[in-house]
């Protein structure tokens, strides 16, 4: 059979699995939705040290600076391990990382509930942050094996939404436990309901090529688009030096870190911040944070879709997707007003408004990730980089945070911190992130 003949024999049966995925009920929207679950499910364990913050700072008699320190610990392990997992993610698979996954940080927040001082804090914050590192690098690598290219946005979309919608159930699920059961009580039940989801996870997931679940027409669909079309001899490994010799993965480690900051400032001090600063009970404190993060996650996910279909017809590996990054990142620098607006209902306006542009640059720059990553059994390290790129400034926010905050008496300089980030990232994703991750030659 000649070359072209062969050619025009892949082009007609990409086609046909186009065309009968029409057809289909799109039954893999169930795995955007599954990873959209789990995402939120370890940002609403997060999200309740937060919400406990004014009871564990009076009980331990921490200052704001301990309970930063305390906050951030959980980024300690999360960052250290990401190279590890993504690796790992490479060589094994998703299926049996991400559920135990999700019991080892459930059994973290569960100790939570049982420490007695700074220390066991200390350590149960270090094992949930060994325990949701491979959730990014997996729950991305899981997005490349089950998204088709043109769907890729939405999928990372549903992914980060979580990180929205967990701190948005979380926040007022853990003011409800914390008020009526007690702070520790709402560890022991979060970290247990997470045990269960992770077993369920494990007995249910699966590749596309061995789920049982798809039709033939779908996972054929999933099969042939899933790949961003490239010549054989583009095909070549990319292994961690060569990654860390290209501008591209410092441009998207660096934006992704500038975004992520602003993240973690919010989810380590949100609600203490209406605590100390606007007067709130625990229970408005959880409201306003969880309508917040609500907004975001709903809002964030529109921006991903927008992004998906401005691009339909173009070539992602070009890094069109960048100028969406750059533009989120910019929309979200309102935040400097919050220290001057008093009234509640302009801070919830305010800061979810902040938190959908904040929030999109994290998804978008994923995505951008995604479209200039060409070859797919090094995407787990990729996303493992740009997730440790993220967490390297995302462990000092609450640090930075909780000591400006001793040394000044107010947030406002933290805020300028935050949004100064934001400019220096939308710089980096202009001027860095332009080609794709494909070095000439493995090394």
């Amino acid at each position: 059979m000649s070359e072209a003949k062969s050619v025009r024999n892949v082009n007609q049966s990409v086609t046909t699995a186009v065309n009968s995925a029409t057809s289909t009920r799109r039954r893999r929207l169930a795995i955007a939705v599954g990873l959209l679950f789990i995402m939120t499910l370890g940002y609403a364990d997060r999200v309740n040290v937060s919400v406990a913050a004014p009871h564990i700072i009076d009980e331990f008699g921490l200052s704001k600076g301990q309970f930063g320190i305390v906050s951030s610990a959980f980024n300690w392990t999360y960052a250290l391990l990401l190279i590890p997992v993504g690796t790992l993610a490479d060589k094994v698979g998703t299926r049996l990382l991400l559920p135990l996954s999700i019991v080892v940080w459930s059994l973290g927040a569960g100790l939570t509930g049982a420490s007695v001082g700074l220390v066991t804090l200390l350590a149960a914050r270090l094992l949930m942050g060994a325990g949701e590192s491979p959730v990014y690098p997996g729950g991305n690598l899981v997005v490349r094996e089950w998204a088709p290219a043109t769907e890729r946005g939405f999928f990372t979309g549903m992914l980060n939404a979580g990180s929205l919608a967990g701190p948005a159930i979380g926040a007022v699920v853990a003011a409800y436990l914390v008020t009526s059961v007690g702070w520790r009580e709402s560890f022991f039940i979060l970290g247990g309901f997470g045990v269960v989801v992770g077993i369920v996870w494990f007995v249910v997931y699966d590749t596309p090529e061995k789920s049982k679940w798809l039709t033939p027409d779908e996972r054929d669909h999933i099969l042939a688009t899933r790949e961003v079309a490239t010549s054989g001899a583009d095909q070549v490994p990319m292994r961690l030096g060569s990654l860390l010799r290209t501008q591209t993965i410092w441009g998207l480690m660096v934006t992704q870190g500038c975004a992520v900051y602003t993240n973690y400032l919010f989810l380590s001090f949100l609600p203490l911040y209406l605590v100390d600063t606007r007067g709130l009970e625990d229970l408005g404190a959880g409201w306003v944070t969880g309508v917040t993060y609500g907004i975001a996650a709903v809002g964030s996910l529109g921006v991903a879709v927008l992004s998906d279909r401005a691009l339909r017809g173009k070539d992602v590996r070009t890094g069109v997707r960048r100028r969406s990054v750059v533009t989120t990142l910019l929309m979200a620098a309102p935040l400097l007003a919050l220290p001057w607006v008093s009234n509640i209902a302009l801070i919830v306006v305010l800061i979810s408004w902040v938190l959908v542009f904040v929030f999109s640059a994290i998804t978008l720059n994923y995505a951008l990730a995604g479209d200039l990553t060409v070859d797919k059994r090094s995407a787990g390290r990729v996303f493992a980089l740009v997730t440790l790129g993220g967490n390297l400034f995302g462990l000092l926010a609450p640090i930075v945070t909780g000591y400006l905050v001793d040394g000044t008496g107010s947030y406002t300089l933290p805020f300028v911190v935050a949004v100064v980030l934001l400019g220096i990232g939308a710089v980096a994703s202009a001027r860095l992130s332009r080609r794709t991750l494909q070095p000439a030659a493995s090394n």
